[in-house]
């Protein structure tokens, strides 16, 4: 058998195992984010107290607070879809300061990920304002 064969044999068998054929994935907007098929792409969020967004002067709390505040969000849209965290594939995690709070951030973290956490990355950023700590995103799987 060619390649050419062979390789219309896997996306065709690839095709067939999809829970939701792929003609039929338009992506539709959701609670924070996108959903194509069975999969949620969420936006960034922030866990800034809501009176820090009103007063640039209030204080939005720290990583801890804030990685919890982020992810209970993404919990609640996930749940709004039929999933969980149990069903998060990828993470991204973005900080303010990561080589000072990426130890807390990790603490805060591992509360909502205790068994098979998700694949992750985390980087540095400059955010626009002094109040967000962290910003996370994720994509998982709505069965």
């Amino acid at each position: 058998m060619n390649r050419r064969a062979l390789f219309s044999l896997t996306a065709a068998a690839a095709a067939a195992a999809l829970p939701v054929a792929a003609a039929d994935n338009k992506p539709v907007k959701v609670a924070g984010g996108w959903r194509i098929g069975n999969l949620y792409y969420s936006s960034g969020l922030t866990g800034v107290r809501p009176e820090a967004r009103k007063d640039p002067l209030a204080f939005g709390g720290d990583i801890k607070e804030q990685t919890r505040n982020t992810l209970n969000q993404h919990k609640k849209n996930l749940e709004s879809l039929g999933s969980s965290l149990e069903h998060v594939i990828k993470v991204t995690v973005f900080l303010a300061d990561v080589k000072t709070e990426k130890n807390a951030m990790n603490e805060a973290y591992a509360e909502f990920f205790k068994t098979n956490p998700p694949a992750r990355s985390a980087f540095g950023v400059e955010f626009p304002d002094t109040a967000t700590r962290v910003e996370i995103e994720l994509v998982a799987w709505i069965p």
